[in-house]
């Protein structure tokens, strides 16, 4: 079964406009506008790059872009036929991108804009997005090279790169509510903060990061109150692991005890223990509470979960910190 992802940057929405009146002084001399001796051309509305985030998924899904639209006084009174050449320059030029695999999607570089249109749109399937890496962003770039009829390319709007992030279903912003409670002595007077936002942020299939915005960024940890204001546990930020079968949270893990994790304020994980236990080298681990309901609902988007930090060189036995939450799907991540 094919998803369809639709279009959502608002030039597309916009692309019928630029078949008005093209008589301007600004545009004749080329100060801006699409850039052609002939005022009839076919251009990319979102030329530069467009960004989609896809879910996880065996089946394939069809992302409907880049939008091209004809450019003239007049709407074309026959078929426009335009033709796309694959530009892999534009993706090596971001060392944050990693290419797409050929063999991962396929796009019928032929386009048409029918006669009485203004604008058309390719299609890009992603044929198994399960088969990529959640933790890499990746990219395709186009070009469009062609055009008949009479139209030209326009040569400053025929480029675009398409940038493509895998979510798994887990991933999104929610709204916490709850109850923690700190049982080591010095802990005694910290309080919950609740409500609270959380960020899920995609890690595997099956993973996220729980993160927060703590002193303005977005990292993986807790705040809580003292009595002399806000506050979080150093290397401490939680992981959580699903069971995609179930949705039934399977594992939590402590960010911070994972050496494979990048450093950030909160702390470096670099002194970590890794598998089986992620135990941070301030002895904090993650571990679920049994009594929980521990799931995932994804009827109603919300996840119960009840875990406890452990800190035995604070609190030798049983856990140092309780957590009973309820995250409740806000929105998802931009």
């Amino acid at each position: 079964m094919k998803k369809y992802i639709k279009l959502t940057f608002l030039g597309a929405l916009m692309a019928v406009s630029f078949s008005g009146c093209l008589k301007d002084k600004g545009f004749d001399n080329g100060q801006y506008g699409v850039q052609v001796i002939e005022k009839k051309a076919v251009a990319l509305p979102q030329a530069g790059t467009i960004k989609y985030a896809i879910f996880s998924s065996d089946a394939s899904q069809i992302i409907a872009a880049p939008t091209f639209s004809a450019e003239s006084i007049n709407k074309p009174t026959s078929d426009i036929k335009v033709k796309f050449a694959l530009k892999p320059d534009l993706v090596a030029a971001d060392p944050d991108l990693t290419l797409l695999p050929a063999e991962e999607y396929s796009i019928n570089l032929d386009g048409v804009i029918k006669a009485g249109q203004v604008v058309d749109t390719l299609e890009l399937e992603i044929k198994k997005s399960s088969n990529l890496d959640p933790n890499k962003i990746y990219g395709l770039g186009l070009e469009l090279v062609s055009a008949d009829n009479g139209y030209q390319v326009a040569a400053n709007l025929k480029e675009v790169l398409i940038k493509i992030a895998v979510k798994n279903k887990y991933d999104g912003i929610y709204k916490v509510t709850g109850a923690f409670k700190d049982l080591a002595a010095a802990g005694a007077s910290f309080t919950a903060r609740y409500p609270l936002t959380y960020f899920l942020v995609t890690t595997g299939p099956s993973s996220a990061d729980v993160n927060m915005i703590i002193n303005g960024e977005i990292v993986p940890g807790y705040l809580f109150n003292t009595p002399t204001g806000g506050s979080y546990y150093g290397r401490w930020g939680l992981q959580v692991i699903f069971n995609t079968t179930t949705d039934a949270v399977s594992e939590v893990r402590n960010y911070y005890g994972d050496p494979v994790n990048p450093a950030n304020f909160v702390g470096d994980p670099s002194g970590g223990s890794g598998a089986p236990d992620y135990i941070a080298s301030n002895s904090r681990q993650a571990v679920l509470d049994p009594t929980g309901i521990n799931a995932f609902d994804e009827s109603t988007k919300t996840i119960r979960i009840k875990y406890f930090m452990l800190q035995p060189s604070v609190v030798p036995s049983g856990p140092r910190a309780t957590f009973d939450e309820t995250w409740e799907f806000i929105e998802p991540r931009p």
